[in-house]
């Protein structure tokens, strides 16, 4: 079982956007979208939640999404967009909420105070929503999607996070809390898809690595094979050298020219 996207094309009026993508992600590893600004990322994402209009084919858990009711695709997966606006007044606990109506675990009311706890804000529930900061915000919407597949294997079938810059208000130690719920959320057997801008954080905690540009997939593997001077010079347009500290071996990322 997996999640695969074949062929996707996006245009918006006469420009396109996405320019037939391939991509497959597997349950057990996390897979990050990486590109610069405009390369089609979040593009990408929201075709594979069907959340805008595409060409192409995207299957999950071997069957085609356009094929699957709204009810089975929100058991089946949970979306985190980039933002999250909210018309009414509620609070962090009802938000949260909102995501366990969606899911399949309705009949296991304490889950909305455990993913809260997960992400480090059980103290928050009764808060106004709207009273937080963007961080704050931004955690209790990753709460509000594990709620709604909290457990990551259900009925034999993988459940999928799909995350869209997850890490982009955070700080640091947000940063790696988050990143660390992903990884254990796909280590229990689950799938998560992110798109990602800190090439850093996706060489320390993705399994595979989608690197687009310009609409076009340029580079899919694991990081050690994608993250390279040619390929994230080539994707960025600027020159980039990549080193690995010899303790572990995990490569990272920094300009090798700055000019103003």
């Amino acid at each position: 079982m997996s999640l695969i996207a074949e062929s996707i094309r996006v245009s918006y009026g006469r420009q396109e956007v996405l320019r037939g993508i391939d991509l497959t992600a597997q349950p057990g590893k996390v897979t990050a979208i990486v590109g610069p600004n405009g390369s089609g990322k979040s593009t990408l994402l929201g075709a594979i939640t069907a959340s805008l209009p595409f060409t192409g084919q995207v299957s999950l858990n071997g069957r085609d999404i356009g094929g699957m009711k709204p009810w089975e695709l929100a058991a089946q997966r949970a979306v985190l967009p980039q933002q999250s606006r909210l018309a009414f007044p509620f609070t962090v606990i009802e938000v949260v909420r909102l995501g366990l109506q969606s899911g399949t675990a309705g009949d296991c009311p304490t889950v909305p105070m455990r993913a809260l706890a997960r992400v480090g804000l059980a103290h928050y529930a009764e808060r106004e929503f709207h009273e937080l900061s963007g961080g704050e915000a931004q955690r209790v919407m990753l709460a509000r999607v594990l709620a709604q597949v909290w457990a990551p294997v259900e009925d034999g079938l993988p459940r999928w996070l799909l995350l869209d810059e997850p890490v982009s208000s955070l700080d640091i130690a947000h940063q790696l809390q988050v990143m660390q719920i992903a990884r254990d959320f796909a280590r229990a057997g689950g799938g998560v898809i992110a798109v990602m801008h800190d090439l850093n954080l996706t060489a320390i905690y993705a399994d595979r690595v989608a690197i687009l540009a310009e609409g076009r997939m340029l580079a899919f593997g694991t990081p050690c094979e994608v993250l390279t001077d040619d390929i994230l010079s080539r994707a960025y347009g600027c020159d980039l050298r990549v080193s690995a500290p010899p303790q572990d071996g995990i490569p990272y990322i920094l300009p090798h020219v700055a000019s103003a």
